[in-house]
């Protein structure tokens, strides 16, 4: 059923509804009596009172004697109490006879019988108009199912299914129904959908193909660096060179290692990057911070003994972004300090540069978010993100923090 027709029928119920209501009120004003020919009446009676053959028998009265007594009646539906009569607002006149009162002519009158004719009527009309109202509504209702709910609830289990990646089941068209071209789009963005799933998937396997073969690449000249500096370690005589050529092999080892999880990390997510940790002294701490350090911008400082929950590789990745991030945006000296607290080796590492604004502050910890200041300087936006993710494998976590001047990374490291 369509919906103009659903209304026009409705409103055709509530204006049969309106007249029946409209005439039952009409007829139930109709209460006065026809005083002309009651009065004729009335003078009939008084001047041939006591000869009951000569009375009018046209109209329906009842002739009552001052003791109460039915003279005379032509009806059995006349009233014959002057009570009655009162209640059903009928004509109630004295008979006279040479001046006297001889009796009362109660004249009846059907209102009450009328309005409830009528009022059964009218609910009858009430009845027929909700039942035939009550059909159009379930009639009207099959068809809201057929033609809004079926379709919307077809629109909604294939938008579930899209959202679960299902995009190979086409959603079916039907013109007919109001959906019809919403329908159509839906399927379209399906097909995009699908499309560019298989377009990110083709330039992901296209990544992890360039990644492979970089890192096959990097790892023969890694070798080489870490052949030529073990050589130049034996050859040096100075305490302070064989220093440098020893930070060149180490640094050599922790490339390979990085190399190996950049392969691994394009070909899984980076927060399945393997971390292990263990129990290792503090001593490990501090030479994470000094191998970080290669610019030496960190001075002197010190890490209170004890006993930490660290994954050493880890950790030297976590330091070497922090401080990476401070060479490369703040370009200043770096103050490092350490102390133990709440079951923390808490490690803050600070520079003296611009800082970020509070609100990219609170966004520096996830993948690919960068502050204002990085602009023009190369960098992915993944260090920070990848520092978080190693201290909560470790029980710990970093916290980034504005200071007056500079930006502070808190390290919080367990103990054990």
């Amino acid at each position: 059923m369509r919906k103009k027709t659903f209304i026009v029928l409705i409103l055709l119920t509530f204006v049969f509804e309106a007249v029946m209501t409209v005439n039952f009120l009409q007829k139930s004003a109709e209460n006065e009596q026809d005083t002309v020919a009651i009065n004729h009446c009335l003078k009939t009676v008084e001047e041939n009172f006591g000869q009951k053959e000569k009375y009018p028998t046209d109209m329906e009265y009842a002739l009552i004697a001052p003791s109460g007594e039915v003279l005379f009646q032509t009806s059995d539906k006349t009233e014959t109490s002057v009570y009655e009569a009162v209640r059903k607002n009928a004509a109630i006149l004295q008979v006279e006879k040479d001046g006297q009162v001889v009796g009362t002519m109660l004249f009846h009158n059907d209102i009450l019988e009328r309005i409830e004719t009528w009022r059964r009527s009218l609910v009858i009309t009430v009845l027929v108009s909700a039942i035939v109202q009550a059909i159009l509504l379930i009639l009207y209702h099959r068809s809201l199912q057929k033609t809004i709910l079926k379709p919307f609830s077809e629109l909604s289990s294939f938008a579930e299914r899209v959202a679960g990646g299902n995009l190979d089941l086409p959603l079916p068209m039907d013109r007919k129904h109001i959906f019809g071209n919403f329908t159509e789009a839906f399927d379209l963005m399906r097909e995009e959908i699908k499309k560019s799933r298989k377009a990110e998937k083709e330039a992901n396997d296209a990544k992890k193909e360039m990644v492979a073969k970089l890192s096959h690449d990097i790892k023969t000249p890694v070798a080489s660096i870490k052949s030529a500096s073990e050589f130049g370690y034996e050859l040096a005589k100075e305490e302070k060179v064989k220093e440098r050529f020893n930070l060149i092999n180490y640094k050599a080892d922790e490339l390979t290692i990085l190399v190996d999880n950049l392969f691994q990390s394009s070909v899984h997510d980076a927060t399945e990057i393997q971390v292990s940790p263990k129990e290792n002294d503090s001593e490990s701490v501090r030479e994470a911070i000094l191998h970080a350090d290669y610019l030496q911008k960190a001075g002197e400082f010190s890490i209170p003994p004890c006993q930490v929950f660290t994954d050493k590789l880890r950790l030297q990745q976590a330091f070497d972004n922090v401080f990476i991030n401070s060479y490369k945006y703040a370009d200043t000296e770096i103050s490092v300090k350490a102390w133990l607290e709440g079951g923390y080796l808490k490690v803050a590492v600070r520079d003296f540069g611009p800082g970020v604004t509070d609100e990219e502050v609170a966004v520096l910890k996830e993948k690919y978010k960068r502050g204002k200041n990085s602009e023009g300087k190369e960098g992915a936006g993944i260090g920070l993100y990848l520092t978080s993710y190693f201290l909560k494998e470790m029980d710990g976590e970093i916290l980034i923090t504005n200071e007056d001047p500079g930006l502070q990374v808190l390290f919080l490291i367990r103990t054990v």
